[in-house]
């Protein structure tokens, strides 16, 4: 299974639009400023769209620097409207009812989205979390098990879980269990190559072609110049993942998997670019297995041995390790849930779950996927690694906390963290698991909300209320 989720919106970008040449006689009932907001959960993202003639639209995110969104056809065909928005991969579809464009918003999962004439105040304070709260959005959602977590600088935290370690079995989560992060992960080797910085190991513009040049010989002219900066930040203009048959010839445990990320990031750094460095973001599972295995060829060491060494061990995070939690057979940690496979072969992906315990063939994501979400740890311990980044302790530098918190090239998302309103978020999946973090520093508070039901587009709302419901319980 891939790590398929990405962060909603993350791929604004502050220009152009490119015009459609689809006209309708209702197009002028479309024309002007509308205005709407996604609910994600953890977050209500405000937007504006405005539409002139042409067709031609611009799409901007209020609550992420009201920055532009560019869209790369508009159509109006009668009462109906349709968006295509390749930066960020995503899509609209609507129909003009009642002076409101009712529709849906998909990029990755399929969100509801009304736009009106009249502008969308900003969301009332959430309420704060508490243990029967979080039991009954676990009861609604219908998911095995959930975990939220958070803690103030000032000492003030919280720990809750609620639920199953998997389905069909008696054994209640705890407090100490562990949860699968995904592509949170990404947070944590971009925190390692800035440790491997500081200490001179690496350099932030060490290059691809530089690195893996002689183990890839026949790498494209194109990612020959590309750095950790690009990598890190989704703008190396490389495709987010392998095809599904590519992936099958990779194991899925490896005690060293170094020649393995090698031979993946041969098969991504000879394939077509899926956009211009830099100005493209494609969020990209496959830069960050390339910026692993330069790590790994520059070290000398498993990128999973360098990240224990360096980001683990430093903040005591004794929990952490990599790949589905849990001993087989054991029953002793939360396992993943996600569609049976004939639920899945009959379309019917928001049914009920079941459970793929750890050592069985579809436990986690392969091995070589590593430094893009492979990690699991108990709550605790992911508020240790959150707190770092949010008081800039001295595990790294001022400039160091800088780099990996600013967008190099524009755009919110910066360095395996994208910011939202002064903070910085990220969610993860291995299909099996879905999870998101927030990091306020302004409010002083840190947050992890995860549960063990894959099924991203049903649980980024219930988790993303969890989220922000244990910050709001500690700010």
């Amino acid at each position: 299974m891939m790590i398929t989720r990405r962060p909603l919106l993350m791929g604004a970008a502050a220009a152009g639009l490119m015009a459609g040449n689809a006209y309708a006689q209702s197009a002028a009932d479309f024309m002007g400023e509308w205005h709407g907001a996604l609910d994600l959960g953890s977050q209500r993202l405000r937007l504006r769209l405005v539409i002139t003639e042409g067709p031609a639209a611009t799409l901007y995110s209020v609550d992420q620097g009201n920055s532009a969104i560019p869209v790369g056809t508009t159509a109006i065909n009668g009462g109906e409207l349709a968006l295509t928005i390749p930066v960020i991969n995503g899509s609209y579809r609507g129909r003009l009812n009642g002076g409101r464009i009712e529709g849906q918003f998909t990029q990755g999962g399929t969100l509801p989205l009304v736009f009106t004439r009249e502008e969308v105040g900003a969301a009332a304070a959430p309420d704060a979390l508490t243990q029967q709260r979080l039991a009954a959005m676990r009861a609604e959602a219908g998911a095995p098990a959930f975990a939220a977590a958070a803690r103030n600088r000032d000492g003030r935290s919280i720990n809750f879980v609620d639920g199953l370690r998997a389905v069909g079995r008696t054994e209640q989560v705890t407090t100490n269990d562990k949860w699968h992060i995904g592509s949170i992960t990404k947070s944590m080797t971009s925190t390692l190559v800035a440790r491997c910085a500081e200490a001179g190991a690496v350099s932030w513009n060490d290059t691809v072609g530089s690195v893996l040049g002689s183990a890839i010989p026949d790498m494209r002219a194109e990612y020959r110049d590309v750095t950790f900066r690009h990598l890190l930040s989704h703008r190396a203009g490389l495709v987010s993942n392998l095809e599904w048959a590519e992936i099958l010839s990779f194991q899925r445990e490896n005690p060293d998997p170094r020649q393995e990320r090698i031979q993946y990031a041969r098969l991504g750094l000879t394939r077509d670019p899926a956009g211009a460095k830099e100005q493209h973001f494609e969020y990209s599972n496959t830069g960050y297995v390339i910026a692993g295995a330069m790590l790994e060829q520059k070290l000398g060491a498993t990128w999973e041995a360098l990240i224990r060494q360096h980001v683990f061990d430093p903040l005591g995070m004794t929990s952490a390790g990599f790949g589905a939690p849990g001993t087989p057979g054991a029953n002793d940690q939360p396992v993943g849930h996600g569609p049976g496979i004939q639920a899945v072969a009959d379309g019917n992906r928001a049914g009920a779950v079941t459970p793929f315990p750890p050592g069985g063939a579809l436990s986690d994501n392969i091995a070589a996927l590593g430094p893009a979400g492979r990690v699991h740890l108990t709550a605790a311990d992911m508020l240790k690694f959150l707190d770092a980044h949010r008081d800039r302790t001295s595990l790294l530098r001022r400039e160091s906390w800088d780099t990996l918190h600013t967008p190099p090239f524009g755009g919110p998302y910066a360095m395996g963290l994208a910011q939202r309103n002064g903070a910085l978020w990220h969610n993860g999946s291995n299909t099996l698991w879905y999870a998101e973090v927030l990091i306020d520093p302004s409010r002083g508070v840190s947050a992890f909300a995860a549960t063990n039901d894959g099924r991203a587009e049903a649980m980024g709302r219930p988790i993303g209320a969890a989220l922000v419901g244990a910050a709001q319980a500690v700010a």
